[in-house]
């Protein structure tokens, strides 16, 4: 999005200065083409004054007056076809025009030259000099004129393209930052719920961390309490799980959490059940359930799952082999709610006995007998 802000920012720069350019372009070569035009009709006055004047007096300084202009005008000439070709088109039209001229001009000096002043006066005056002088003058005159006004009216219509395509090239612009601005707030917002999600989450195992823990059990047992459902809190301990990462190494061990968050994970997916990693080899989930029997199920058949990983641990007599011991414990219905620290302390406490009890149990509060987990397991969910 940014290479193409940067690319429409350009496209208006460039079509700007295209314009302006064209523009400047277009005005200084109307410009240098009136001076010409005017420095043209001004020699050409000259060069009939010089000639008449060279006729009636006897000077050769006309003479040399009239030669230097002529050449300037064919300088002049030269300078107008190249400002604009469409110009040459006029000049030869008037060419014959021209060649009499001068033929005609040369000729009115060589009779004054033999003293022959009155013919050489009669020529000049005659309407035939006079008609081939009205052809050159109007034919140049009407031809830089028309090319005058046509390029007048390209700087005319420069000026409207200009304005029209600085419009749409703005507007073009204002749209490109407009959707690069969307977004870059998406990208921005995008960002921060990632930096949200990242300090919510436990790295390793993927679930909700020790943070997330204390603040969604505190809200959940409020609104169970609201809406008179039970709550129920199961925590999960790896059993042994130090004596695992001594013989088998950390990143084995890593591999077993992680393995563990994804259980976690298939078991909360409802709404309202919230998975956890509270600590090295705990586990949380927190979730309504329809009656305390349906919670031991749960709790039991995630011991179970645990077992069926089937990972070889020789330092966890009897049964070799990763195992977990689970407890659980429900929220009050119908009196004052529990806080998050008694309803934890309840669950620690199912966990000690389970732990005591040789492990792989699954253990409830106030429950005497932790029952093992080898036995009857549940569904993989809870039905809210």
């Amino acid at each position: 999005m940014l290479s193409i802000a940067l690319v429409a920012l350009i496209f208006t720069a460039a079509g700007t200065v295209y314009f302006f350019n064209k523009q400047h372009t277009l005005t200084t070569q109307f410009q240098s083409l009136k001076l010409i035009a005017q420095d043209i009709a001004y020699h050409d006055e000259v060069l009939t004054m010089s000639t008449l004047v060279a006729t009636l007096d006897d000077d050769p300084r006309w003479r040399e007056r009239y030669i230097r202009y002529e050449v300037t005008l064919d300088e002049l000439l030269v300078r107008a076809k190249a400002t604009d070709p469409k110009i040459a088109r006029f000049f030869e039209e008037t060419a014959q025009a021209n060649d009499q001229l001068i033929a005609m001009e040369s000729q009115a000096f060589e009779l004054v030259s033999d003293n022959k002043r009155r013919e050489a006066l009669a020529l000049l005056k005659s309407d035939k000099y006079q008609q081939y002088k009205a052809a050159f003058s109007h034919g140049l005159s009407s031809g830089i004129n028309e090319v005058l006004t046509n390029t007048q009216f390209k700087i005319d219509e420069n000026q409207e393209k200009r304005g029209f395509y600085l419009i749409m090239s703005m507007i073009i612009a204002f749209f490109v930052v407009l959707v690069l601005w969307y977004f870059l707030i998406r990208y921005v917002r995008l960002t921060e719920k990632a930096i949200v999600d990242i300090a919510k989450l436990d790295e390793l195992s993927g679930l909700l961390n020790r943070r997330e823990f204390s603040r969604i059990v505190g809200y959940e047992i409020n609104r169970a309490y609201r809406e008179n459902k039970i709550l129920m809190l199961v925590i999960l301990d790896l059993d042994e799980f130090k004596k695992y990462n001594d013989k088998y190494g950390h990143p084995a061990g890593d591999n077993v959490i992680r393995e563990v968050g994804e259980l976690f994970l298939s078991f909360s997916r409802r709404t309202n059940e919230y998975a956890f990693r509270t600590g090295g080899e705990e586990f949380a989930i927190v979730s309504t359930c329809s009656s305390r029997q349906e919670g031991i199920k749960f709790c039991k058949s995630l011991c179970d799952e645990v077992r069926k990983f089937n990972i070889e641990h020789a330092n966890n007599p009897p049964r070799y082999k990763v195992t977990a011991s689970c407890d659980i414990a429900f929220s009050t219905q119908g009196e004052k709610p529990l806080s998050m620290n008694e309803l934890y302390s309840r669950a620690d406490q199912a966990l000690y006995r389970a732990k005591h009890a040789g492990k792989n149990q699954c253990a409830v509060f106030d429950d005497a007998v932790p029952v093992d987990a080898t036995q009857n397991t549940a569904p993989n969910s809870l039905q809210n």
